[in-house]
């Protein structure tokens, strides 16, 4: 393709128009800004009389005709050449940035980061594509495309899983595919990044098992590391697994390439918790230098991926991450003592539940918790394959005592499945201390006056009930009690009788109409008094209740 490629800029900000034009030297990259367009309305008149637009940078949110709509409207003008469109986005909407990749876009840029760093690669992702719409080659047929993408993911399945050192066919393999000669053997690394599940229902939705979300993952990944120009494959292991096989040859310092490397993983965790609500943690290996060492940089970067079981999500671990620690390389003596002494204090646990005296089995679980301290740097498995041990003596409990897991937490009939699906460390000591307290409960006959009301849903009462006054809303109350919102919100209803919103709006009500009572408060202070900030949304929700407003039951009550 040696002619000019014609764009189309399509915004309602002439500024930004006026920007676009001047932030890069579109002549040198083989591109002529042929039109511009104010809304989506003129845009698709202009695509309407002509068909020679090859690229198009498009606005999503315009007055008349969106950036959105137009990319609609395109089925009834395909008899004419589609542009290859880029989006731009003004704002974090992912629901927007979605349905226009549904719709055909390549990509998008967020304004904020609109500079020549960031535009660059995206459009030359661009002309890479037209490249390919205009190549008189004849392109593979989608099924033989399709398998060598499959070959392909298959040579880098086959770079971590395969010990060189045992299985000598793999170093060969990655020669035929090319997979060598793109990346090199010069300052490799490998970055594994994970993506967290969330605990089961916590986030409606969002889910991983949608296609098009991965899809949006994967490209997200691979336009940072286009517009940091590092050499990659991306390999997804999994759902919710990401393998980056990466190298920066054309940098000599490693402090260069330290920096390089962090600018881009927090690049891709800010585009990733914009536009898709996910929190990731990434581990980065070490450098390399050889085809040799990918399967054992692998190894690293996904034990340093997992340190997020210990410190939380929307990190980046480094070699170093565990070694700061001091116990990331511990002997195996060490851990089988701690896991022998880890199963010992949780059979105390399970004992010191029959006790009457709750301060026994607590005293104990502490002491479990300053146990798991030590375990930093193990895999998180290890760390839950220990805590297994309590689960069978609390299971042995419930059997004698002829209760069932789910009588303690609702829709808990696979406790040990349960048990795996948690992300943290701390999200695992929460839960295990909950269940522990609430079986306590149940063979002590403790919160009698709740009886009539589960677990979850008699501790979110007593919560509200003693702090209903104070800045509180059911995410708050689901994290403390450890179940989703979707969940807590239908049992509250199913059990109470009113939703978390009507009994809350009731308790601030009603205490509102007991201070009426009494002389020297004002309506402002009665408001804020009860948890409202807001005077005129008090007086609201009061009328609402009662059926009058504040002023008027005051004054019936001094009649």
């Amino acid at each position: 393709m040696n002619r000019l490629l014609k764009m189309m800029i399509v915004d309602d900000e002439p500024l930004v128009r006026l920007a676009l034009q001047h932030m890069i030297d579109w002549q040198s990259m083989g591109i002529a800004v042929e039109v511009e367009a104010a809304d989506g309305a003129e845009a698709l008149e202009i695509l309407e009389q002509r068909d020679d637009i090859d690229l198009m940078l498009l606005d999503i949110e315009m007055p008349r005709l969106s950036g959105i709509e137009l990319l609609r409207a395109f089925p009834a003008i395909m008899e004419k050449r589609r542009p290859v469109t880029i989006m731009l986005s003004a704002y974090s909407d992912y629901s927007y940035v979605r349905e226009a990749f549904l719709l055909g876009a390549i990509d998008f840029i967020v304004k904020a980061d609109m500079d020549e760093e960031h535009l660059v690669p995206v459009v030359l992702k661009a002309i890479s594509e037209l490249h390919k719409q205009d190549s008189p080659s004849n392109p593979l047929p989608s099924s033989e495309a399709e398998d060598d993408i499959d070959a392909k993911s298959e040579i880098l399945r086959q770079l971590i899983m395969l010990d060189p050192s045992q299985q000598e066919d793999a170093a060969a393999a990655v020669a035929a595919t090319g997979i060598h000669e793109w990346l090199g053997e010069s300052n490799q690394l490998v970055a594994v990044m994970t993506i967290s599940k969330g605990l089961p229902g916590s986030r409606p939705g969002r889910s991983l098992n949608d296609a098009k979300t991965q899809r949006f993952i994967s490209q997200s990944v691979q336009t940072v590391l286009d517009a940091m120009s590092i050499r990659h494959f991306i390999y997804r292991k999994s759902q919710s697994e990401y393998v980056l096989f990466c190298t920066l040859a054309q940098y000599r310092s490693e402090s260069v390439i330290r920096e390089k490397v962090q600018s881009a993983f927090a690049m891709m965790q800010t585009r990733l918790i914009q536009y898709v609500n996910v929190s990731i943690a990434i581990g980065v290996s070490e450098l390399a230098s050889g085809t040799k060492h990918w399967y054992r940089l692998h190894q690293q970067a996904a034990h340093l991926a997992a340190m997020s079981f210990y410190a939380g999500w929307n990190k980046v671990f480094y070699p170093e991450s565990c070694m700061d620690q001091g116990r990331g390389n511990a002997g195996q003596d060490p851990i089988r003592k701690l896991q022998m002494t880890l199963k010992a204090t949780g059979a105390g646990i399970a004992q010191l539940l029959e006790q009457d005296n709750a301060e026994l089995w607590k005293r104990e679980f502490e002491q479990m918790q300053l146990l798991l301290g030590q375990t930093w740097g193990w895999r998180p498995q290890d760390v839950q394959a220990a805590l297994e041990d309590l689960l069978w003596e609390l299971g042995g409990l419930l059997y004698r005592k002829g209760i069932r897991w789910d009588d303690l937490e609702p829709e808990l009939q696979h406790p040990f499945e349960y048990l795996k699906s948690l992300e943290t460390l701390e999200e695992t000591k929460n839960w295990l201390n909950r269940i522990c307290s609430q079986l306590h409960g149940q063979l002590h006959g403790m919160a009698k006056a709740d009886s009539s009301y589960s677990s979850v849903v008699a501790t979110a009462k007593q919560f509200l009930d003693l702090h209903y006054m104070e800045d509180v809303n059911l995410a708050l109350i689901s994290e403390m009690v450890g179940v989703s919102e979707s969940y807590l919100s239908k049992q509250f209803t199913k059990e109470v009788g009113s939703n978390f919103i009507q009994y809350l709006t009731n308790l601030r009500i009603e205490e509102s109409k007991r201070l009426m009572k009494k002389k020297g408060f004002k309506i402002t202070d009665i408001a804020e008094t009860v948890g409202y900030l807001n005077v005129e949304h008090f007086s609201r929700m009061f009328k609402k209740t009662t059926g009058c407003s504040p002023k008027l039951y005051r004054e019936n009550l001094l009649k």
